[in-house]
């Protein structure tokens, strides 16, 4: 009978925790300037809802752990705009975004002649999905 109960509470003590653990999900990527295409060092990213957030290394790559579910990253780093993006996170995922440096004029003069091209932000991130 001794046996029994304790065959019993340790059945219990390893397979009831494991439905309750929560299944993290990584998202990872690079971040570089949208003008030079080099690694940005040192760039933040967080996620705004859990506060978890790293840093960029210096090839500019990061990666998060996070729960299933929706999720609001912001990337930041000084000299370029604040990027933020809203998605549903469902498996692991790669984000990477090209930073805009700040006050980067819309305008390109070259000699006498001024030439007005829109400029794109620089900030759509590259989204893939990558299954197990």
């Amino acid at each position: 009978m001794k046996t029994f109960i304790h065959f019993f509470l340790f059945c219990i003590v390893i397979i009831l925790p494991q439905p309750g653990q929560a299944q993290l999900l990584s998202v990872s990527g690079y971040v570089k300037d949208y003008l030079t295409g080099q690694a940005v060092e040192s760039a933040t990213i967080y996620e705004t809802g859990s506060g978890i957030g790293t840093i960029t290394n210096s090839d500019g790559y990061y990666r998060l752990l996070l729960n299933r579910g929706q999720q609001n990253l912001k990337i930041s780093s000084t000299r370029f705009e604040k990027f933020t993006y809203s998605f549903q996170l469902s498996s692991d995922t790669i984000i990477s975004v090209n930073l805009k440096p700040e006050n980067m004029p819309a305008t390109i003069v070259a000699g006498n002649d001024q030439q007005n091209d829109s400029v794109d932000t620089g900030n759509k991130p590259e989204k893939t999905k990558r299954r197990k």
